[in-house]
């Protein structure tokens, strides 16, 4: 408690007491002793207001109390949503670029470190012109 040991808490109600004297102590601890009072009463009837609410509850509310204990925060992460959504954007410009995830993934994997080369950037960019020949975007 506050960071002191017994035989310290000790060592300051002696020094309360010898300071205070003895009818200042008396009072102190009269008045501790009310203010533990009302606190246990406090609480008791928290307790007691506590059981009689939960007692009201029907089945339906204990089933939606259980439904949010089990709720997952952590699936709708912000960054994942934005990660699935950008993924979703780019395979549906690859389909329409007639390319596929495995022929990029082909590509990336001739590299040796995972990068292309300005090569097959191009030839990557001639193939989309190639597989549209109106020129426009896809």
């Amino acid at each position: 408690m506050f960071g002191i040991n017994g035989a310290e808490f000790v060592i300051l109600l002696l020094l309360a007491a010898l300071l205070l004297g003895p009818r200042s102590v008396a009072q102190a601890l009269h008045g501790l002793k009310k203010a533990l009072t009302m606190f246990r009463q406090w609480s008791a009837r928290l307790r007691t207001d506590a059981l009689s609410e939960s007692s009201a509850l029907t089945p339906q509310d204990l089933k939606n109390l259980q439904m949010l204990r089990e709720f997952d925060l952590s699936q709708y992460s912000p960054k994942q949503m934005v990660r699935e959504a950008v993924q979703d954007e780019i395979n549906e410009w690859m389909k329409q670029a007639g390319l596929s995830a495995t022929s990029l993934k082909d590509a990336a994997q001739s590299v040796p470190d995972g990068t292309p080369s300005t090569n097959d950037t191009k030839l990557s960019i001639q193939q989309l012109d190639a597989d549209n020949p109106t020129g426009g975007t896809p």
